[in-house]
């Protein structure tokens, strides 16, 4: 079947419409969560469009009223200190208005709440909407840059805003009192609005600018923007005589897109326009449809792989018949009644067969274990090691291997066995295999673990004995010469553990060693080592401290006075008496301690020990419970 030319096909499309399926359905899914969040976009844009507006709306409708009831009140007043006190009065009351300034009927600023204003002319036909001059509206004019009239002036394309500068909007009331025409020239704070804006909108999103109907631009969230430009491309696309508000996406000449609204107030001649950037928008898109591909292509090279391990499997089937014939002759002989265990397994370690001994040994049947790789029933060292022994055909054809390594059965316990590896041969001559014997070598491991155990380790406190402290001591030496830190040895002795042995008794003793032992550990970091020299004598040896002598002495002394801490802590001893029942006794202890620094081996192991030997009796004969370091003698 697998040589059949219609079956290798039939196998290539299925995968390929598979494919091209889920990347399909992957396209749409993209497509469809751009959409929607090219729609959040918008209605954003469209909602600070909307609030903006809505704030200058208000605040012009707030400054028409305050004009309109500033200049009813005018021609009762009876001089201009009492105007300007009524000027300042309002402006008291209103942070988006600068200055309040009547003008004559040449345009000239005749009184000011701000003096400097006085006498200042203002061209006010330009300002919008188109009126007559006895009009009774609100008219709004270009921008000016300054903080008033009098240190101010009109922005224009040719002499543009100074961005560091402040700015106003003059807009203008009219109201006419019988013959009398009197003209209200207001001073509009944008800062006061740009702060406003900013406060809910950040620049990394976008940029909010409010235009005059005739497209110059009087404010805007982006503190380097140009002020009282024409914004000629943004305002065809408005199209703010047909309709007043609107939603679109947009791309500038400099290739950037955003997601623009516009709202126009129906009082006044401004447009709020918002600019939501388009990557700003698809920010959370762009990670979702990185996580989205990621899992796709995840689940597309699950399902490839899946689809070729399937193909290699029935490969696999064709050439498993051929080799059970092979397995059959050699199950014929020896290989079931086999007291060792055997396996066979392919040149790549693929178990192929077993016999009822290694059964009987780890627990497997025949039908759980075919087709795994023996290294999946050993441990991780195991594994390593037999790496490092497998037999390529083109060298280890002719030799037999042999390894000790744990195996692990299915019961979950672990077994030390002895592998035998034999190359096999097929009747042809070709290397096929290997053969394998098991032996459980379970119980001499153990041995020999006891053995090595009680070399090295003190039965009593399981800390390391003299023997193998002595050897962790000259590694320690070793490293701090190739590193160039200090080390500390300290060498304790239990002040009056002879007074405890020979009052309570050897039991009570051992104890106390016990527990001794078990606060030396936690008092220490984990790669230092803490041993028992014999008797009530401990040692303890610190690497890897400081390159400088005092640094490395002081965090010694840190560490041994947080062992001299921890050993005069209140011990709870059992005692045990003939006939009565156990006791609990609190027993006091405490430890003199000798401390030797050193960095490589300027002296020798011994006189290390020596030294630090030196100075515990020292630390005796200072009282006991004390710390004493080693001072070399001039």
């Amino acid at each position: 079947m697998l040589r059949n030319p219609l079956f290798r096909r039939t196998f290539i499309l299925t995968l390929t419409l598979f494919i091209s399926g889920m990347l399909a359905i992957t396209a749409y899914a993209l497509w469809r969560l751009r959409t929607e969040a090219v729609g959040r976009g918008l209605e954003t844009s469209v909602m600070h469009s909307q609030r903006v507006e809505d704030l200058l709306t208000q605040n012009l409708h707030v400054t028409e009223l305050i004009a309109a009831t500033t200049l009813a009140q005018a021609p009762g007043l009876k001089d201009s200190i009492q105007i300007v006190n009524s000027f300042e009065a309002t402006l008291g009351r209103s942070p988006f208005l600068r200055s309040m300034s009547l003008l004559d009927e040449n345009g000239r600023i005749i009184t000011s709440s701000n003096p400097s204003n006085v006498g200042v002319l203002i061209a006010t036909e330009n300002f919008l909407p188109q009126a007559k001059r006895s009009a009774e509206i609100l008219r709004i004019g270009h921008l000016w840059s300054g903080r008033d009239f009098s240190s101010g002036r009109r922005v224009s394309p040719q002499l543009p805003a100074d961005p560091e500068a402040p700015s106003f909007i003059p807009v203008l009331q009219t109201l006419v009192s019988g013959e009398r025409t009197l003209r209200l020239l207001v001073a509009f704070n944008t800062d006061y609005f740009v702060n406003r804006i900013t406060q809910n909108f950040d620049d990394k999103e976008g940029a909010i600018e409010v235009l005059l109907y005739d497209g110059a631009r009087l404010i805007s969230s982006v503190p380097e923007a140009q002020l009282d430009v024409m914004k000629t491309d943004i305002w065809r696309d408005l199209n703010v005589s047909e309709i007043e508000s609107g939603h679109f996406e947009q791309t500038f000449a400099d290739g950037r897109s955003t997601l623009s609204s516009f709202r126009a107030s129906r009082l006044y001649p401004l447009v709020v326009v918002t600019h939501v950037d388009l990557d700003y928008a698809l920010r959370h898109w762009k990670s979702e449809a990185i996580t989205l591909l990621a899992c796709m292509l995840l689940i597309l090279l699950g399902v490839s792989l899946l689809a070729f391990v399937y193909y290699r499997h029935q490969l696999h089937l064709s050439a498993q018949r051929d080799e059970n014939a092979r397995i059959q002759r050699i199950n014929a002989t020896v290989f079931d009644s086999s007291n060792e265990a055997i396996l066979i397994t392919d040149i790549n370690a693929i178990i192929v067969s077993i016999n009822q001994a290694f059964t009987q040994i780890t627990g497997y049947a025949q039908d759980e274990i075919m087709g795994q790789n023996l290294l999946a029933l050993l441990t991780q060292e195991g594994r390593a090691l037999f790496s490092q022994c497998i037999e390529h055909p083109e060298t280890r054809q002719n030799q037999s291997a042999g390894i000790e390594a744990q195996l692990v059965c299915k019961a979950g316990h672990l077994i030390w066995t002895e592998i035998l590896s034999t190359p096999e041969r097929s009747s042809t001559g070709e290397f096929v295999g290997y053969h394998r014997v098991c032996r459980n070598i379970s119980e001499r491991k153990s041995l020999e673990n006891e053995i090595r155990t009680l070399a090295f380790i003190d039965p009593l406190t399981q800390l390391p004995n003299r023997r193998l402290f002595n050897d962790r001591l000259g590694q320690t030496v070793l490293a701090s010469k190739r590193s160039g830190n200090y080390g500390a040895l300290m060498f304790m002795d239990l002040d009056n553990f002879k007074t405890l042995n020979d009052t309570q008794g050897h039991a009570v003793g051992d104890m106390l060693l016990i527990e001794v032992a078990k606060r030396l550990k936690s008092s220490v970091r984990e790669t230092d080592v803490v041993g028992r020299y014999g008797g009530d004598e401990f040692v303890v040896v610190l690497g890897a401290l400081k390159a400088d002598k005092d640094t490395s002495t002081s965090l010694a002394g840190i560490i041994a006075e947080k062992i001299r801490a921890a050993l005069i802590m209140p011990y709870q001893l059992s005692v045990s008496r003939e006939g009565l029942p156990d006791e609990s006794i609190e027993h006091r202890c405490s430890a003199s301690i000798g401390v030797v620094m050193f960095m490589g081996q300027k002296v020798s192991q011994e006189d290390l020990l020596v030294r630090a030997d030196e100075a515990m009796y020292q630390a005796k004969e200072s009282g006991r419970n004390t710390i004493r370091f080693y001072v070399e003698s001039a």
